[in-house]
């Protein structure tokens, strides 16, 4: 019998649980748990708190893993977060908040340095605290908050109380969900009357094919079972630089051939899985000797079927992973056509075949620029390409604008945003900075909302942005990056900002209140109010061959407004299927126009429709079904033949816009370099997907560390496809 440490145990499934929560966005969950458990340190979330002024939140979660006199580590820890707090409050002019900061907070450092408590009393004295002579380099307060993180960093690494607890295990994606299906396997295997198709309902009680009396009804529910695919997760190995030779092609049979046998390479062969069933759209694996490999090293070679009533053929794929050279950007790729993993769902008026995709495994000709930037924030939020195709401005959750923009040189003649230039990070002379203001923790507005929200829009000719990050609306001069007008103070917040084409002084806003305001930023004039939704407002577009302006909300209801008068003309709502309305209430909406205005895109996370802009007609849906992750965003191509769809799972999907079915599928380790591609990817998950307004084979990615990637993904000319073009 093998004897396992209970704790370590214990401790390893909350890791898991924690790198699940990070995979399904729980932030808040997974915080709780860290807290909890005191597993794990995370780093990263306790440096947003500092650099956004949660100083409560901050000590709150600090306090979880170590006390103010556990070791001078701990108190100098302590000490600088109370110590910034009461300087802030100096600054804000706010004597009676930072003189109970000194009593309450800063009197336990007293014993320890009476002089410097004694110095910190002085300056409740002083009209400006900057006259004191230590204290005369105090810069603004954003600047003096990364310095305290840079110093804390390095003191919260060589404290022993939290040594180990900063680095997050090296992980094998969704690895709880792969625990998950190797017990479904063996339960599966010890069932009396084993299902060839068996069905998973529920996790809460073992796994057990019904016997034979109630296989007719087990049959009847696999007729309801949409098609699924088997495939298996394929990554080289992290420990290595180079990846070793290919193991040679296996011979598999038909699996139709009930006299069939395989070979195996070896008798030590691992893990060799097929997909079981589907619990929720995830893909459960079944031992299988029909396939064979190494897994250690990450090459597979294999027999993909799809699972129905009706036997399917045997489609044969090798998969290649290459060696990477570490020096470059670029590294050889193999193209690889693999089945479908579901069938598209019907509907009333789409019925379709899922066609072949062809998946980019590595770095090859998609080439890649990763945009530099010295400034640090987090989650990038939104994302837009400069009108003139020559730069890239994205807001990032804690409200902070970064703008790129690519010079003209011998490579880059037409000065446009290129994979094979990397643009500046543009700053002004006065090295301002655009940074929105941000809704306090815990204020009425937070209790409203699941999440700040973040909007942001660019003028038609580039030289104005207007954003907002849950609090005022702010417009900027886009070269000299000054904010010269805020207007409209929350609650409610603005959710959605768009510039009315033929006036740049006028503005269409949605809010959480559920409203639509038309107004004059210029003249601070409220041209009108739309009122026709029930739930915040996420989405707007204008057309203006149309005279119309189109606009979503959470819930799904689009609404057609005439942009003359202002009246609304229709409406219509998604058609999500039951078993997907639960992320309803948490999940955007969100519209775009094809290039002719006759059609837009809807996005929701589980879905891609195309509909008439006029009549509201749904022309084309694609759902993810059974076999996808959800969408976190999505976009038309320039010139609308495509769609890219940036997945939850770091997958970008590339949909043919004529039928809405998928055709290139783009593994993250094509657009990551090495140092984001962890074993524990998911930590680093694009967020937000925009289009080049001139180059339809290039999109840009804001990803949820805070960085910024433009893509150039190059097709395949052997893979030729009805309805796409051979090359881009």
């Amino acid at each position: 019998m093998l004897f396992v440490g209970k704790m370590s145990l214990s401790k390893d499934l909350v890791l898991l649980m924690l790198q699940f929560c990070a995979e399904e966005n729980l932030k808040r969950t997974a915080h709780m748990l860290e807290q909890e458990t005191g597993y794990f340190f995370d780093l990263e979330y306790f440096e947003e708190l500092i650099l956004h002024g949660n100083w409560e939140e901050a000590e709150e979660y600090l306090s979880s893993f170590t006390l103010v006199e556990d070791n001078k580590y701990s108190t100098k820890i302590y000490f600088e977060i109370r110590k910034q707090k009461f300087l802030e409050a100096l600054d804000k002019r706010e004597s009676a908040a930072a003189l109970d900061i000194l009593v309450k907070d800063l009197k336990v450092f007293e014993q320890s340095n009476k002089e410097l408590y004694k110095e910190m009393t002085q300056l409740l004295t002083m009209p400006n605290f900057r006259e004191h002579s230590e204290l005369t380099s105090y810069g603004d307060t954003l600047t003096v908050r990364r310095s305290i993180i840079n110093e804390m960093r390095a003191v919260i690494q060589a404290n022993p109380i939290l040594h180990g607890k900063t680095n997050f295990p090296p992980i094998n994606k969704s690895r709880l969900r792969r625990l998950i299906n190797q017990s479904l396997n063996w339960q599966h295997k010890h069932c009396a009357h084993p299902h060839p198709q068996p069905h998973i309902d529920t996790l809460f009680t073992d796994h057990k094919c019904p016997g034979p009396d109630n296989i007719m009804q087990q049959n009847q529910l696999e007729n309801e079972i949409s098609l699924v695919t088997m495939s298996t997760e394929l990554s080289a190995s992290p420990l290595t630089g180079t990846t070793p030779a290919v193991k040679p092609l296996n011979e598999v049979m038909s699996p139709t051939d009930s006299s069939s046998t395989c070979r195996q390479d070896s008798a030590n062969d691992v893990d060799k899985d097929e997909i079981l069933a589907t619990i929720e759209g995830r893909e459960l694996l079944q031992t299988s000797p029909c396939v064979s490999g190494d897994s250690s090293s990450g090459y597979l070679t294999e027999s993909f079927r799809k699972l129905s009533v009706n036997q399917m053929p045997v489609l044969p794929l090798q998969t290649v992973v290459p060696a990477r050279n570490a020096a470059s950007e670029e590294s050889l790729v193999m193209w690889q056509n693999i089945s479908a993993r579901g069938a598209c769902p019907n509907n009333e008026l789409t019925k379709m075949e899922m066609p072949q995709i062809s998946k980019v495994v590595e770095v090859s000709r998609c080439e890649y620029v990763i945009l530099p930037s010295l400034v640090q924030t987090n989650t990038i939020r939104r994302l837009l390409y400069s009108h003139s195709g020559n730069g890239v401005v994205a807001l990032a959750e804690d409200g902070t604008h970064l703008l790129w923009k690519w010079e003209k040189n011998d490579d880059n003649i037409n000065g446009e945003a290129s994979t094979k230039s990397t643009p500046a990070l543009y700053q002004p002379k006065r090295g301002l900075l655009m940074i929105n203001d941000t809704p306090p923790r815990n204020s009425s507005l937070d209790d409203q909302l699941l999440f700040v929200p973040s909007t942001l829009t660019l003028s038609k000719n580039d030289a104005y942005v207007i954003s907002s990050s849950g609090a005022v609306i702010s417009l900027y001069n886009a070269i000299s990056f000054k904010e010269l007008r805020s207007v409209m103070r929350p609650p409610p917040a603005a959710t959605c900002i768009v510039f009315y084409p033929p006036d740049n002084n006028v503005i269409a806003i949605g809010r959480h209140d559920a409203s639509i305001l038309i107004f004059n930023i210029r003249t601070d004039e409220l041209i009108s109010k739309l009122k026709g939704h029930s739930k915040r407002v996420t989405g707007l577009a204008f057309s203006t061959t149309l005279n119309v302006l189109v606009s979503c909300a959470v819930d799904t209801e689009i609404i057609v407004w005439d942009s003359r008068t202002w009246e609304k003309k229709k409406s219509t709502v998604l058609q999500i299927s039951g078993g997907l309305l639960g992320s309803a209430e948490l999940s955007e909406t969100s519209i775009e126009l094809d290039k002719d205005h006759n059609h837009f895109l809807a996005v929701h996370d589980t879905q891609l429709a195309i509909y008439e802009t006029l009549t509201l007609r749904r022309v084309k849906q694609w759902t993810i079904a059974n076999f996808c992750t959800r969408i976190s965003h999505a976009t038309y191509s320039c010139d609308s033949e495509m769609i890219y769809a940036a997945m939850r799972d770091g997958i970008i999907l590339v949909l043919d816009a004529s039928d809405l079915s998928p055709r290139y599928e783009i593994d993250p380790s094509a657009y990551l370099p090495p140092r984001l591609r962890p074993c524990y990817v998911g930590v680093v998950d694009p967020v937000v997907i925009a289009a080049h307004p001139k180059k339809k084979n290039q999109f840009a990615l804001g990803l949820s560390n805070g960085e910024v990637v433009v893509v150039e993904p190059v097709f395949p000319t052997q893979v030729k496809l009805a309805g796409l073009p051979s090359s881009l």
